[in-house]
This record gives C-alpha cells, sequence and structure tokens, in this order.
C-alpha cells in the first residue's frame, strides 16, 4: 500500500516522448530498407539493360529481316522509325495505368500495422510514399527511356550524345510528372475515372494511326509529309530541348498540385495501395502473372450471361472452360497478339519475311501457353472439383487437355493462314505443314497443363541457396524447361517457314513428337 502512494513520483509516463523515440528508430531502420530496395532495383536495372542492349538488336535484326528476300507488300507504308513516336506515347500511358494500379501512395502491410492505428498525424507518412512514388516513376520512365534509346540506335544506326541526354532528362521528368498526377488521382479516389480516359487514349491513337495508314495508302501528300517530319523530330535536339523545357514547366506544377492533395489520401487508402504493391512485386518476383492478369469483379459481372446459351448442352467440364474463356476474357491476350503481328506484317515496310515469321510463331509458343493455363487452371490445379462434378481426375486433365490443344490448334492455323496471305511462307509440303501444325499445338497442350500445374515459386530462396553462376545457370534452366520444351515442338514449323522446300529428319519429327507426347498421354490415359 505505501509502494503505490511513490508510484506516479518515481515512474513518469510521456507518451509523447515514447511515441517520438519509437519513431526516430522505426524511420531510421525504414530508411535503411529503402535505401536497400533502392540499390537492388537500380542494380537490377542497369544488369538487365546491360541484356537488354543486345536482345534488342537482335530482335530489331529478326524483324527488319537483314539480308533476307521480303516481301513488297503495297500496304506496307510505314517504317520502323515512323512508329517512335506512338512508342513514346504508349510508354508514358503504360506508366500512368502501372501507377494507378499500385496506388502510387502505399504502406506494406508491417508499416500499416505498426503506424496506422497509432494517435500521430500521418503526413510524415504520407509524404514518404509521395516520395517512393515519385522514385518509382522516376525510374520506371528513366528504364524505358533508356530502352527507347537503345531501340533509336538500332534504327537510325548512331546516336548523337546531347539528343540522348535531353532524351532520357525528358523521360525521368516526365515519369515524375506521371507520379504526382497519379497521386492526385489516388487523393481524388478517381482510378476508375482515370482509367477509363487512359483506355480512351489509347484506342484514339489506334484509331489516328489506321486513319493515317489509310490515307498513306492512298498516296496522301500531306499524311506522308507529316509523318516524316514526326519521325526526323525524334532524334532532333532542338525539339527534344524544348520537350524536356515544357516537362519540367508541367513537373512543377503537378508537384505543387500534389503537394496539396496529398493530405487528402486517406489510412485505408495507404493500406490498400500497399497490398496492390506487394501484389505486383509477388507476381513479378515469381514470375507468374496469373493473378495479375485475373479479369476484375465488374467485368465478370458484366459478362455474366456471356456463353449461357452457347454451352447450355457441353458437358460440365466443357463448360466451365468455355465460360472461364469467354466470361473471363482470357482470349484477349491472344487475340491481341496475333492482331499486332498480322499488323505489323502487313503495315510495317521489311517486316514481311521469313526471319519474322519464324519469330512470329516463336512468340507464339509463349503466349499461348501462360494464356491457356489461365484458363485451365482450376481443372488441373483443384483437388476438390472432382468431388463437386462427381468426374475424376483424368476426365478433368483429359478435357482440359483436349480444351488447350483445340485453342492452340486455331491460334496458330489463323496465323499460318495469315501469314500464306501475306505471302510471308510458302506451303511446298501441305502433309508436312499439318504434321507440324499438330505436333506444335501439342507441345502448347503439353505446356499450358505443365505451367497450371506449377506452384508458386520462392525465387529469393531458390537463387539464394545458388553457389556460384552455374549452379543458377542450372535453377533458371529447370524452372525454364517448360518453354525449352514448347519450343522444342514448334522447331519443324520454325524449318518450314525459313525453308519450305526441306524434307525434315524423322529425328526431328521424332523429338518434336516425344517432347509434346504428354499431351497424348492425358488424353488417352485411362479413367
Amino acid at each position: 500500500m505505501n509502494a503505490e502512494k511513490d508510484m506516479p513520483q518515481l515512474i513518469e509516463f510521456n507518451p509523447k516522448e515514447l511515441l517520438a523515440r519509437a519513431r526516430s528508430r522505426r524511420n531510421f531502420s525504414e530508411r535503411f530498407d529503402s535505401f536497400s530496395d533502392a540499390y537492388i532495383w537500380v542494380l537490377s536495372a542497369l544488369v538487365a539493360l546491360a541484356y537488354l542492349f543486345s536482345a534488342l538488336f537482335g530482335v530489331l535484326f529478326v524483324l527488319l529481316g537483314e539480308g533476307v528476300p521480303h516481301q513488297e507488300l503495297p500496304t506496307a507504308v510505314w517504317g520502323m522509325r515512323d512508329l517512335s513516336l506512338v512508342l513514346l506515347v504508349l510508354a508514358a500511358l503504360a506508366i500512368f495505368r502501372v501507377m494507378l494500379f499500385i496506388g502510387p501512395c502505399g504502406l506494406s502491410a508491417a508499416k500499416a500495422h505498426w503506424w496506422l492505428p497509432l494517435p500521430i498525424r500521418l503526413r510524415n507518412i504520407r509524404r514518404s510514399t509521395w516520395r517512393n512514388a515519385v522514385l518509382a516513376g522516376l525510374f520506371a520512365s528513366s528504364f524505358l527511356g533508356a530502352l527507347w534509346l537503345i531501340i533509336m540506335l538500332g534504327l537510325a544506326g548512331s546516336l548523337q550524345l546531347p539528343v540522348a541526354g535531353l532524351a532520357l532528362g525528358s523521360f525521368a521528368v516526365m515519369g515524375i510528372g506521371i507520379a504526382n498526377v497519379a497521386t492526385v488521382i489516388q487523393s481524388l479516389n478517381m482510378h476508375a475515372t482515370a482509367r477509363r480516359i487512359s483506355g480512351w487514349a489509347m484506342s484514339t491513337i489506334a484509331l489516328v494511326l489506321v486513319v493515317l495508314w489509310l490515307l498513306m495508302m492512298g498516296k496522301a501528300q500531306w499524311a506522308q509529309a507529316l509523318v516524316e517530319e514526326l519521325s526526323s523530330a525524334t532524334l532532333n535536339q532542338q525539339v527534344w530541348l524544348n520537350v524536356l523545357l515544357v516537362l519540367v514547366v508541367l513537373c512543377v506544377a503537378s508537384s505543387y498540385w500534389a503537394y496539396r492533395q496529398f493530405e487528402q489520401i486517406t489510412g485505408q487508402a495507404l493500406r490498400a495501395a500497399g497490398q496492390q504493391q506487394q501484389f505486383a512485386m509477388g507476381t513479378l518476383m515469381q514470375l507468374d502473372s496469373r493473378g495479375l492478369a485475373a479479369p476484375a469483379q465488374t467485368a465478370i459481372h458484366r459478362r455474366r450471361a456471356h456463353g449461357a446459351r452457347l454451352t447450355a448442352k457441353l458437358p460440365v467440364a466443357w463448360r466451365i472452360l468455355i465460360l472461364r474463356l469467354l466470361r473471363g476474357g482470357r482470349w484477349q491476350a491472344t487475340a491481341l497478339c496475333l492482331t499486332l503481328m498480322l499488323l505489323l506484317a502487313a503495315a510495317v515496310q521489311q517486316i514481311a519475311n521469313p526471319l519474322s515469321a519464324a519469330a512470329f510463331y516463336l512468340l507464339l509458343c509463349v503466349v499461348l501457353p501462360l494464356s491457356i493455363s489461365r484458363i485451365v487452371a482450376p481443372l488441373l490445379g483443384e483437388q476438390q472439383l472432382t468431388q463437386m462434378l462427381g468426374l475424376s481426375e483424368s476426365q478433368l486433365a483429359r478435357a482440359a487437355t483436349c480444351f488447350a490443344l483445340l485453342f492452340a490448334a486455331t491460334a496458330l492455323v489463323f496465323l499460318t493462314g495469315g501469314l500464306g496471305i501475306l505471302d510471308m511462307i510458302q506451303i511446298v509440303h501441305p502433309w508436312q505443314w499439318g504434321a507440324a501444325l499438330s505436333i506444335a499445338s501439342l507441345g502448347c497442350a503439353a505446356a499450358s497443363s505443365a505451367h497450371a500445374q506449377r506452384g508458386e515459386r520462392d525465387w529469393g530462396t531458390l537463387l539464394g541457396s545458388a553457389s556460384n553462376e552455374m549452379t543458377i545457370a542450372t535453377v533458371l534452366f529447370l524452372e525454364a524447361v517448360t518453354y525449352i520444351r514448347v519450343a522444342a515442338t514448334f522447331s519443324p514449323l520454325v524449318v518450314l517457314v525459313l525453308n519450305p522446300a526441306a524434307t525434315i529428319s524423322w529425328v526431328l519429327w521424332a523429338c518434336a513428337l516425344l517432347l509434346g507426347g504428354s499431351a497424348l498421354l492425358q488424353i488417352f490415359r485411362k479413367n
């Protein structure tokens, strides 16, 4: 009892002092973690640029078909350099949409759990997240700017150092401005409106390109002069200087606007944006975009009635697959890829060559397994469906494999027909083409099944346990073996594209069929 009287005198509890001390220590820890993360990302970006430098030159070499005869199509009126300005605008829109997706101002789960419940003002927390968003926009835009400069160097053959410096500075300032605008949009809670506006902007760009394409095919002199003027302006030093000055003014204005608005970002918005950033980071680290590319709930509600009559009389497994294809919009990636490839071949000069055709098939051998795996994943990865549907695992696997085979064959036949119409490929031996397309479809079906059953990858553990570069290469090879196998099944197709009159050896046929044979085993496996 006597001790209780002395307790208030012995211990003086000051919550403000305790919070200030905890804040200073945690701020130091968070600043150190942020510096480490930024250092790792900058180093990774530099390494990626070093590898992409040669990769982009190789892609340009293949697309332009250097040393290979190409078709002179009357519709091919665009040059590769003519589309460089379009790449600039698309890069800006891509950064803007990514910023909208990740917040851009967000707190990680640990920081949100620590800071948000405390009775403190969130001004410093908001300012820190705004600074991180600006740095993210700066680095992302600079990275895309460096890629654009590499492409321009490959197309032009040489690039003046002042032009490169001004262009890179313009990209950096543009990234800061985009991050500021995205911050204002987050504070006003107008993400949906901003996404719709950016979607309309992309549709408008596509419409303008189509109109210019038609005018240039109609020999409109003013349209050709306009395109040539814009193409030459992309490497003009004075133009880039003016662009940089305008962007600096806009960046200052957007920074002031964001400074006035970022206080209105709520703690709930910071937490939600942090979850989106963690989700995007996990997708990037696992190299698995199935969750990231999932359709929005609003889109699913809009498509709820799609395909109901079409699938009414189908078996239940096939009905699930068709409805996921139609209502989830999971056909759009493949359709967009096919459309872009055929449009490039038809509209851009020097693209209509055998090397580009082979590259299109190899690109499709990566896109198809990724797209199909998102559709068939529930039938192959969720064991509880066997009890819910009353079907065995082999029946579900057979339906998924048959669907994947049909989807891949349809896409490959569509691409082959389009390239044949453009006279990029010559079908000398129809039976060889039929066999090659069938084996390539089997390879896509096998790869999509393997990717659908693929679990999450902890790349930090996988690469951290590697002791040397050879071990790292082995780990990466084992992870990429699925796509190496599907590329091998496309080898007869590539041979026929590059040499239409060739008679393919039975050894190549046997190897390709062996690598794609797992799909046949799934189809003919007994229940």
